[in-house]
């Protein structure tokens, strides 16, 4: 098991300590001051943070216990598994090598990356037939 207290993605689109709550793992109450502080000063809080992985990473970050899962174990469909233009007329999206979970956040959503919706006029994704043996 790896350790570490709590454990979430480093965002991909940030590159400050912002986490993705897609994939997280804390010990079941563990952290009761987390729901506490926000309940307290829910105003605060909205001002200051985007969004509740944004809260929840600055929250605990302060306190020493954040860590990350390694880089190569969750990815982003729409960031690792889709080619980049031009590529991505031609080639399907592939699962990154040493990935462990894929990511789907956002759009496209599974079942429309499966049949090759993307969701974004400029994101064009092929039909990608793997998702069907590993989205459960």
């Amino acid at each position: 098991m790896l350790p570490g207290e709590f454990l979430i993605i480093r965002d991909w689109q940030k590159g400050d300590i912002t986490g993705n709550s897609s994939v997280y793992r804390w010990t079941a109450g563990a952290h009761p001051d987390v729901l506490e502080y926000f309940r307290s000063n829910l105003e605060a809080v909205r001002k200051r943070h985007r969004n509740e992985q944004e809260f929840l990473t600055a929250h605990l970050s302060g306190q020493g216990k954040v860590g990350y899962w390694p880089e190569t174990w969750c990815r982003s469909f729409k960031r690792h598994c889709v080619k980049y233009f031009p590529f991505s007329f031609f080639q399907t999206p592939a699962i990154p090598a040493g990935a462990k979970i894929v990511v789907f956040h956002g759009v496209p959503n599974p079942p429309d990356a499966l049949v090759g919706r993307s969701g974004k006029w400029y994101r064009r994704v092929l039909p990608t037939p793997w998702i069907a043996d590993n989205w459960k």
